[in-house]
Order: structure tokens, then C-alpha cells, then sequence
């Protein structure tokens, strides 16, 4: 991954037909990203591009004078350029997502698979959104905040994986003993709890995750890690920078 220019890519103007047969034919499409230089609702696409082995570059971003020309005035969006030249853009975080699920195989061999990866993306992006009211809370409310979330939220979340991890063998997957896009989000879900902790209650997060309590969730978090590209990803100068501007801008 490299930084690139200011200018946006020109979406090729052409019937769906037309754009589905390039994305799905492409062989060795490239990607630039636009999105700031935090987490939030970047961190997944990242990995899922780190994941895939894709060339990917992120683009410098001039928001206000970007944002008009965005689909839907909020980011993230990124731009693939297929091997014909075509080139597309993808807007929505969960649209972006599902299409890179799609496109490296991480949506599950069939459709009965296909569903069981939707239903635990879906149930960690309800967690997920309950987090945000920790994330974005006023200071003096954040620890209020957090406890909702410790006490109401999580240990459901928790509990329900647990059990379905462990009838699928704790083997460090949902679905079988693939890699997929729920993988990737329990392990990013993880981490993000793990890593914005309020001031105070370090020890009480610490104990929330480990081998011995949560041996289903800490193996898919251990698994994903453990793959070439995201363990090269996570060592990165960029990686690096991008936690730091997540917990600046979140004030963690």
C-alpha cells in the first residue's frame, strides 16, 4: 500500500451488464481507497484487501473538497480498476465489504454457507454499532458508556459465539475450516474492544478476552492474525500510524 494523488478516479460510465462482466473476469484489478487516516469504518475493507493480496493505494484526502464528489457524501468509497481498464466505484462499508467477501471467497462455499457468514457478520455489526456509543461518548459520560456496553451488551455476544464456535470445533472458524468474513470482523471486533479502553478500566477489559474464557473467540482472533498478509499488515509503519489517529480522534 502507497499514498497516491488528490484526484478521484472516473467511474466508467456503462449499463450493470457491462460492469459486473468486468469486475467478474478481472484477473488483477488494483484499488484506491479513500477514507481518514483511523479505523473505524475503514479498518475491515483494509483487511480485507490485506487479506486478498490486492494492490491497493490510499488516496489523499481533501474531504471538503472531495465530498460532492462522492456517491453518497460520506466515505468510506473505493475504486477498483479492472484488468480491462474498467473502473468502479464501490460506496457503503457493508457494500464494500460483502463485494470483497465475494471476490476473495470469504462468503462460504453455498448458499446455506453464504447465510451462516451473513447472520454472524450481521449479529457483529449490531455489537459493533452498540460500541460506537462508547467510542463517540463525551468524556465524562465515556466509563458510564462502557459499563452499558460491558454489562448489557457483551456477555450475550459473547455467550451466542461461544456456543457456535464450539459446535463448529474451536478450530478458529465459523463456517467450517475456512477463512471468512466473519472471521475477519470477530477478529477486528476484538481488537477494537480490546485497544479503546477507557482511562480506568484497563484491567476490567484485559479480562474479557483469553484462551481460557472465550477459547472461540480468542482462536479466531489468534488465526486471523496468524495469516501472512494481515500479520505483515498489522507490523506496518501504516498500520501503526492509523492507531494512532484512531485513538487521537477518539481521545482513548
Amino acid at each position: 500500500m502507497t499514498a497516491s494523488t488528490t484526484v478521484l478516479p472516473t467511474a466508467t460510465q456503462a449499463t450493470t451488464q457491462v460492469l459486473a462482466q468486468a469486475a467478474e473476469s478481472s484477473t488483477a484489478s488494483t484499488f484506491q481507497f479513500l477514507y481518514f487516516g483511523l479505523h473505524g469504518r475503514g479498518e475491515l475493507i483494509r483487511t480485507l484487501l490485506t487479506y486478498g493480496g490486492a494492490k491497493y493505494d490510499e488516496l489523499a484526502l481533501d474531504w471538503p473538497g472531495m465530498k460532492k464528489d462522492t456517491p453518497f457524501g460520506v466515505l468510506p468509497v473505493l475504486y477498483e480498476t479492472t484488468s480491462d481498464g474498467t473502473v468502479l466505484e464501490l460506496a457503503e462499508s457493508q457494500a464494500i465489504e460483502h463485494y470483497l467477501a465475494r471476490k476473495f471467497n470469504l462468503m462460504g462455499a453455498n448458499s446455506w454457507e453464504n447465510h451462516l457468514v451473513d447472520r454472524y457478520y450481521t449479529s457483529m455489526e449490531t455489537l459493533s454499532n452498540n460500541f460506537i456509543k462508547v467510542m463517540f461518548a463525551p468524556l465524562e459520560k465515556r466509563q458510564t458508556e462502557a459499563e452499558i456496553f460491558y454489562r448489557d451488551h457483551l456477555p450475550r455476544w459473547i455467550a451466542a459465539h461461544e456456543h457456535h464456535l464450539t459446535k463448529n470445533g474451536t478450530n478458529g472458524h465459523y463456517v467450517g475450516d475456512q477463512f471468512s468474513l466473519a472471521d475477519l470482523k470477530t477478529a477486528m471486533m476484538i481488537e477494537r474492544i480490546q485497544f479503546l479502553v477507557p482511562k480506568g478500566m484497563e484491567e476490567q477489559v484485559a479480562a474479557l478476552f483469553s484462551a481460557e474464557a472465550t477459547p472461540g473467540l480468542w482462536k479466531v482472533k489468534e488465526t486471523v492474525n496468524a495469516h501472512p498478509h494481515i500479520a505483515e499488515w498489522k507490523k506496518s509503519e501504516r498500520h501503526t500510524q492509523i492507531d494512532a489517529g484512531t485513538k487521537g480522534f477518539f481521545k482513548f
